[in-house]
């Protein structure tokens, strides 16, 4: 967007790409307007899946959604690749100052303008300081390349069609992904502290349901340990400062119940870029705000605030299971809220 505007645009990465990203992959329909991409143009490995299989309290539903995987040691690249931008890969940058013409120096590099999107601890995020009113949430993930037809033989569905366990408390999921000769197994939860546990009872889960090759159980012992942050409108104030602003993960703009964070990553970048080429990175965070993924980020956070101050010791029945599981796959598949005025009449009313 930046360099499509005329601006003069340079990425400073210590990696170097292709690089490992361990990150499930999983995208959904909006994204594909946010890069200006068809499907069927992206040149590298996509699975598409039009069902996702949800384990929650004891019953499993194959629920009918769709979205998309990709590996993001090749979306990462193709995205690099396409931008146009100056690359300073492999660059480690020590200091990032501002000199006295108030230009911003990094590595050696002077802008005007210093964004950061750099994940959870990308070092602009901590010159930015966004409101964190909570920790981040725990991941243990890995994806790892193993025999095609294993994978297939002991995969739940389709290729590329995610297995979901919801926790009891729903404070958390995991999840198995096969993408034909690699397999993405991880889980998360809200609080970092308990991301092991949860890992040990997923990992007798999907190994006991036979959706996990013998053969590749030894790659379960390599989890590796991540954290983000999960949306909250109050991360918004921070999105910019003067010349600076944070996007992406830096900001912590993952989906506040399902956690994706690629299309949020990449639709802050783009609404971003919009205000710097406007000359007006003020307004970057009531773009954000008024636009409607973030909208519906915004919904999503508040219903799951009103239902954690509604807590309830009786278990869900069958019915309130089955509808908490097909919620779930629904918001995972990337579908916009229904009736989203009506949402909001009922949440002023809850307040």
């Amino acid at each position: 967007m930046l360099v499509r505007s005329g601006a003069k645009v340079a990425i400073v990465d210590r990696a170097t790409f292709p690089r490992v990203k361990l990150c499930a992959g999983w995208i959904s329909q909006p994204i594909w307007d946010v890069l200006e991409l068809a499907p069927k143009s992206y040149p590298r490995s996509l699975w598409p899946w039009n069902a996702c299989h949800v384990a929650f309290r004891g019953r499993s539903y194959s629920i009918a959604c769709h979205g998309w995987f990709i590996r993001r040691f090749e979306l990462d690249h193709f995205l690099l690749e396409r931008s146009g931008a100056e690359l300073h890969l492999g660059t480690n940058v020590k200091s990032i100052v501002r000199d006295d013409d108030g230009m911003w120096n990094v590595g050696g590099l002077r802008a005007k303008i210093l964004v950061g999107a750099g994940g959870t601890h990308c070092p602009v995020a901590r010159i930015v300081a966004p409101p964190r009113p909570r920790g981040p949430v725990g991941v243990q993930e890995h994806e790892f390349q193993h025999d095609a037809h294993a994978i297939a033989d002991a995969r739940m569905g389709a290729d590329g069609e995610p297995e979901l366990l919801l926790h009891d408390d729903l404070r958390g999921y995991a999840w198995n992904v096969p993408k034909t000769d690699w397999l993405n197994v991880g889980v998360g939860t809200l609080e970092p502290g308990e991301v092991r546990d949860a890992w040990h009872r997923a990992r007798t889960h999907f190994v006991a349901a036979g959706h996990v090759p013998i053969d590749a159980e030894d790659g379960l012992d390599h989890m590796k340990g991540h954290s983000y942050y999960l949306f909250d409108p109050r991360h918004l104030e921070g999105a910019a400062g003067d010349h600076v602003a944070i996007c992406g993960d830096s900001l912590g703009l993952a989906h506040p119940f399902t956690a994706e964070g690629i299309l949020p990553s990449t639709l802050s970048g783009r609404i971003l870029g919009e205000a710097i080429a406007a000359n007006d990175l003020a307004s970057y965070p009531s773009r954000l705000r008024a636009h409607p993924v973030i909208a519906d980020y915004t919904r999503v956070w508040k219903l799951r605030e009103a239902a954690s101050g509604r807590k309830s010791n009786k278990p869900p029945g069958a019915l309130a299971s089955r509808a908490i599981a097909h919620g779930f796959a629904w918001m995972f598949s990337g579908a916009r809220l229904p009736a989203p005025r009506l949402i909001d009449l009922a949440l002023r009313r809850l307040a």
